[in-house]
């Protein structure tokens, strides 16, 4: 139904010029408006610097150390696959069967290039989740379309995203932003990959420690604790995709409303987020267009799911 409201309207004529764009691999990614990758994408490649690391094991990639890695952050947002769910989204809106096959071939090239554990892509756990929850949608949107073969691999790729997660959550050494996000996607795997080997485990931990966090992480008058505008948005979308996969206590649901407000103040009439505080540039929905804006679509979901029709 979604889908059927969005065909032939705005929406759906911009997501399927960017998905002619990314066909060709050319991807907006953080700020520039498309970066070539020619006609092999190189997944572990620095598209600023042309560096490239080996797939050895992740724990052994100095991923900080710039000359001999490049930019990990650029490598990092590309493997999101966050441009895959927009092609995802395409072939849901026009049907057309190119966007379903790029995405198997992108994915297919990936599982190649990234062994499990293996290269500059599993380092950091935020990533595994980003990348996982992009696949989810994926799943969601598309996976009707796959031939049973490259679905089942597919779904093993997936359950060895959240075998990762399950071991590798930024406990200790990014308790903010990250532990919510890994946390989120374990959550959101074993939810809704229910028959998946440790599923039932992944939920249950997942919802824990996002419930925790939000205690932890939302002051009293709804402001994220890191004090920054951008990242109050990128953790109220992440409490609130976990608010819509499992329903939440009242108290989890009241801060949830909080954040939502102190967000409506941010943005004010103009509906435009002021940059205030730090910024890595990533989005944990959609990141494509004006950056100045992503909180309108924020507030319109809380508005939804929180039954205030005046955030509309």
């Amino acid at each position: 139904r979604v889908a059927d409201a969005l065909r032939g309207g705005p929406f759906a004529e911009d997501v399927a010029r960017l998905a002619d764009r990314i066909r060709r691999h050319q991807i907006p990614l953080l700020g520039f408006d498309s970066v070539e990758f020619g006609a092999e994408i190189g997944w572990r490649r620095d598209f600023t610097s042309g560096r490239e690391t080996p797939a050895d094991y992740f724990r052994r990639i100095p991923y900080l150390d710039a000359s001999r890695t490049g930019d990990h952050k650029a490598i990092w947002e590309l493997n999101r696959h966050q441009h895959l769910v927009l092609l995802a989204q395409s072939f849901r809106l026009r049907g057309d069967r190119a966007d379903l096959d790029e995405i198997v071939r992108q994915i297919e090239s990936w599982m190649a290039a990234n062994p499990m554990q293996r290269g500059v892509n599993w380092v950091s756990a935020l990533e595994v989740a980003f990348r996982a929850l992009s696949w989810l949608w994926i799943e969601h949107l598309a996976g009707h379309g796959f031939d049973a073969r490259f679905r089942a691999r597919f779904l093993e790729a997936l359950y060895r995203h959240g075998a990762h997660l399950e071991r590798n959550l930024s406990i200790y050494f990014s308790p903010n932003t990250h532990l919510l996000g890994e946390a989120v996607a374990l959550h959101a795997l074993g939810r809704l990959l229910p028959w998946l080997p440790g599923a039932a485990r992944w939920r249950r931990m997942g919802a824990e420690i996002v419930a925790a966090q939000m205690t932890a992480q939302v002051r009293e008058d709804g402001s994220h604790f890191e004090q920054s505008t951008y990242y109050h948005v990128y953790a109220l979308d992440m409490f609130a995709f976990h608010a819509v996969l499992e329903p939440p206590a009242p108290a989890f649901r009241e801060r949830l409303a909080r954040m939502a407000e102190y967000l409506d103040a941010l943005l004010g009439a103009a509906g435009e987020l002021a940059f205030l505080g730090d910024d890595d540039g990533g989005r944990f929905f959609h990141p494509f267009g004006p950056r100045n804006r992503f909180g309108r679509a924020t507030l319109a979901t809380c508005a939804r799911l929180l039954d205030r029709p005046e955030w509309l």
